[in-house]
């Protein structure tokens, strides 16, 4: 058994550790702020950010081990961290909708790996800290991974005590016309160093003095062992309600694989957090430790249903980024349930309980680290994946080709850059790209300001209705700021309308388009208006879709463009301010929600 360093040597190496990422810190925060190098390189910011992130959490995640080991974990971490942000940095090159003053890049870009890879971290360096001769015991793994937990969670509480001093006695001295203290608090020279070193001695308290840490732990469990119970009663009850009405409600939220999975995910914290992994006896009596063994198979309709809804919604829209990590987190909790769900059976047949539990973590211990290392090292590129998926949508034909145009813009990264490259100079590899497509996607790789010019200059052609209004200047420019114009969008087929002052008071206006932009807002509009500044701002949005005499959705939005041509729109009672044509109704949705059909 290792022998336990003494506090204050654990004291001066995490007050070593803090002190190296806050001077680290503070040299990455000074040149974003001034625009210099490395902020101004995503090759060079995103190694060194995630290197300062990620090393002292590695160290912390050791705790554990010996000192010596800690720090080797450490650096291993730390070169990881620069590998995988290095990667990161050479693939961004992705443009943003708006020009960035800080720099090339987006806070994304840096903050999601960052992000994402200490989550992994926190399940493999417990892991590394408690091997022994090559292998890893799961309790001193798991045991190692709930105090972690609750280390951070206590570095953090004291992090926060000390900001809440500190804001509360600057507010004080403000009182009697002293603001040093305040004006001390908003230098990055003083609250980056201060922030790094208080939340490693509020480590190295944990690491050391345990009771509190072992107080806490006892507490969370006990409490997790209250909710857990309700929590399974309520998943089943949720489950049980498809019964009745089938998932078809459910799948018009267009969150449901969202707030499934994220369900799933809290059942399986609870299970764990009450059990400590399956390790302690059951607190419960037997027919109600059978009964919520029993209960978890109800993550398995939960798992498929959010795999369902998620099919859909990439069968509609094809892969992106976050889809495909919503995948991963599926996969995840599909190999909870189904190791919940033979641990249910083997109970059944008469095995000891939770016998599977452990087994079950393990795994889906080794898919989270392995499938955040493929997905973060370039093995599985979610962006060169769904780039790749996007370029086949164009092919097949969509409505709306500025939407998988700007998808490459924004999120495709290097491989968005690439595609929209070899569009713009119709590459033989396409088999010939229109000439429409051509221009979206020199657009897209043109800079904010040229784009916004060329939007504008569009814009400024289409024809207004009714015909006695004009669109005012700074209504074009806030068009072209958003960049909101369809793709085909010219005289023929968009206008721009200045809607009757009884639906959201004098000068709103819309721009229409007679071919849907696309199924994602269903061929709507946004409703755009000036406050009393003169800033123009989306007040409301009209629907594509209007509804029949049964509240049943129609596909309306051609009907609406030729009737505002026409002149034929009329103003429905009540209430007064939906809009109707040709026997549909369009219910106007204002900054203070949506009318309902009656």
């Amino acid at each position: 058994m290792n022998t336990p360093a003494a506090p204050e040597s654990e004291a001066r190496a995490h007050l070593l550790v803090g002190a190296l990422q806050a001077a680290l810190a503070y040299i990455l925060y000074e040149t974003a702020r001034r625009g210099a190098w490395p902020a101004t390189e995503a090759a060079a910011f995103m190694p060194l950010f995630l290197l300062m992130a990620l090393a002292p959490l590695g160290f912390y995640l050791a705790s554990a081990a010996p000192l010596q080991r800690r720090v080797a974990i450490a650096l291993g971490v730390g070169a990881l961290a620069l590998a995988i942000g290095a990667y990161h940095g050479l693939t961004v090159g992705g443009l943003a909708e708006r020009a960035r003053e800080q720099g090339p890049f987006r806070e994304e870009d840096y903050l999601r790996p960052t992000f994402v890879l200490g989550l992994a971290l926190m399940v493999a360096v417990p892991a590394a800290a408690v091997a022994r001769e090559g292998r890893v015991r799961y309790e001193p793994w798991f045991d190692a991974l709930l105090h972690n937990t609750l280390l951070l969670a206590q570095g953090g509480l004291v992090t926060g005590l000390f900001w809440l001093v500190m804001f509360s006695a600057a507010a004080l001295f403000r009182l009697v016309r002293l603001p040093f203290l305040g004006e001390l608090i908003e230098r990055g020279e003083f609250w980056i160093p201060a922030t790094a070193l208080v939340f490693s001695y509020g480590v190295s308290l944990a690491v050391t003095q345990r009771t509190v840490a072992r107080f806490l732990f006892e507490r969370l469990t006990q409490l997790c062992g209250w909710i857990y119970p309700l929590a399974g009663a309520l998943g089943v009850a949720f489950v049980a309600s498809w019964l009745v009405q089938g998932v078809e409600p459910l799948l018009q939220t267009r969150r449901a694989a969202f707030l499934l999975l994220w369900f799933a995910v809290l059942c399986v914290l609870l299970v764990n957090a009450s059990s400590r992994g399956g390790l302690d006896a059951p607190r419960y009596p037997r027919w109600l430790r059978r009964a919520l063994s029993t209960g978890l198979l109800v993550l398995l309709p939960m798992v498929a249903v959010a795999l369902y809804a998620l099919g859909l919604r990439i069968g509609q829209y094809g892969w992106t980024v976050d889809r495909l990590w919503g995948l991963f987190v599926a996969i995840v909790v599909a190999v909870f349930a189904l190791g919940y769900a033979l641990n249910a059976v083997a109970e059944w047949l008469g095995r000891a309980e939770r016998c599977l539990v452990p087994a079950t973590n393990a795994v889906a211990a080794a898919v989270v680290v392995l499938g955040i290392l493929a997905l973060l090292g370039g093995a599985i590129d979610p962006r060169r994946v769904s780039v790749n998926d996007q370029l086949q949508r164009l092919a097949r034909g969509t409505s709306d080709e500025q939407d998988p145009i700007r998808y490459l813009a924004r999120e495709g990264g290097v491989f968005g850059r690439r595609a929209l490259q070899a569009l713009a100079a119709d590459d033989p590899v396409f088999g010939g790209v229109p000439a429409a497509r051509q221009a979206l996607a020199r657009d897209a790789l043109s800079d904010p300001k040229t784009r916004r010019e060329r939007l504008a200059e569009r814009l400024r052609a289409l024809p207004v209705f009714p015909p006695d209004a004009t669109a005012p200047p700074a209504l074009l420019e806030a068009l072209a700021r958003d960049g909101g114009l369809p793709g085909a969008c010219e005289a023929q087929t968009c206008l721009i309308w200045r809607l009757p002052p009884e639906v959201l008071g004098d000068g709103a206006y819309a721009l229409l388009a007679r071919q849907a932009p696309g199924a994602r807002d269903a061929g709507g509009a946004r409703i755009w208006r000036a406050d009393e500044h003169g800033q123009w701002a989306v007040r409301g949005h009209l629907p594509g879709q209007g509804l029949d005499t049964n509240c049943a959705p129609q596909a309306g939005h051609q009907a609406l463009f030729d009737a505002v041509r026409e002149g034929r729109v009329e103003l429905l009672v009540p209430p007064g301010r939906d809009l109707g044509v040709g026997g549909l109704r369009f219910p106007v949705q204002r900054w203070n929600g949506a009318r309902d059909c009656g």
